[in-house]
C-alpha cells in the first residue's frame, strides 16, 4: 500500500521547494498594502483635491444668477400679441405704399381700433406676469440704484404723468407740449429683453410700458417701476379750440 503524505506536510514541502528554486529573488519581499493601511494616504490627498475647483466651477464667494425662465415666457406672450396683431392688420383694407402722413396716421388709427376690439378684456399683467414682473423689477431697481438722483430725474423729465391703461393710446402730447417720445435709457435697453421691431419700452407716469410703436397702444405695463416721478405734465391731449362765433 502507498503511504499517504499528510496534506499540510506536502504543502510545506512545496513552499520550501519554490523558495529554493527562487534563489536570491526569494530575499526580495513585496509589500501589498491592505485597504486599512492605504486609507491615511487617501485621507491626506482628499483635502487638496476638494480645495481645487474643477474648471469652470465658481468659487463659493461667487453668486451666479440661474437662467430665468420668465424671459422665455415674456417673449412668448409678445409673440402671441404679434400673431393677433397680424390677423387684425390683414383684416384691414390694403393700403398702397404711401408717404402721406395723413394716410399713415389713418392706417395707424384703424389698426389701433382693431387691436382694442380684439383685446377686449385684456388686463394689466397679460405680458408682465408675476414671474416676469419680478425679474423686470430687479433689473430696474439695480439700474436706478446705480444712477444719481439727477440722472433719474432727467430720465423722467419729459415723461407724461397720465396713468397707463392696457389698450389705451399712449399720450402723444400734453399741455406742456410734445412729451410722448422721451428717450428711453440706452443702458437699460442693453439689459432688458430685446423686443420685436414693432414694440418698444417707454415710461408713463410711474410705470414701465410696452408700446406698439405703430398702433400707439399700450400692450401692457408694469406699475410703480419708474426710477423717479414723471415730469412731463398730464399727458392729456388738449381740447380743441371752439370755433369762432361761439362755444359748442
Amino acid at each position: 500500500m502507498r503511504s499517504r503524505v499528510p496534506r499540510s506536510l506536502a504543502l510545506a514541502v512545496t513552499i520550501v521547494s519554490i523558495a529554493c528554486r527562487g534563489g536570491s529573488s526569494s530575499s526580495t519581499s513585496t509589500t501589498v498594502s491592505s485597504p486599512a493601511q492605504s486609507a491615511p494616504a487617501e485621507q491626506q490627498a482628499a483635502p487638496s483635491s476638494e480645495m481645487r475647483p474643477a474648471p469652470g466651477t465658481p468659487s463659493t464667494s461667487t453668486t451666479l444668477t440661474p437662467a430665468n425662465f420668465s424671459f422665455t415666457e415674456f417673449k412668448q406672450q409678445l409673440q402671441d400679441y404679434l400673431a393677433l396683431r397680424k390677423k387684425v392688420e390683414d383684416s384691414l383694407p390694403k393700403m398702397t405704399e404711401t408717404h402721406d402722413p395723413r394716410k399713415i396716421a389713418e392706417r395707424a388709427d384703424h389698426l389701433a381700433a382693431g387691436l382694442q376690439q380684439a383685446r377686449v378684456g385684456v388686463k394689466q399683467g397679460a405680458v408682465f406676469s408675476p414671474p416676469v414682473a419680478r425679474e423686470f423689477r430687479r433689473i430696474l431697481a439695480e439700474d436706478a440704484k446705480a444712477r444719481t438722483a439727477t440722472d433719474r430725474a432727467d430720465i423722467m423729465d419729459e415723461v407724461p404723468s397720465k396713468a397707463p391703461v392696457v389698450n389705451a393710446l399712449y399720450p402723444t402730447d400734453s399741455p406742456q407740449g410734445p412729451t410722448a417720445l422721451a428717450s428711453f435709457p440706452p443702458a437699460l435697453l442693453k439689459v432688458l429683453p430685446e423686443l420685436p421691431e414693432t414694440i418698444e419700452y417707454r415710461f408713463l407716469a410711474h410705470a414701465l410700458v410696452l408700446r406698439d410703436a405703430v398702433a400707439n397702444i399700450i400692450v401692457d405695463y408694469l406699475p410703480d417701476a419708474a426710477p423717479a416721478p414723471p415730469g412731463g405734465g398730464l399727458g392729456e391731449t388738449p381740447a380743441p379750440l371752439p370755433p369762432a362765433g361761439g362755444r359748442q
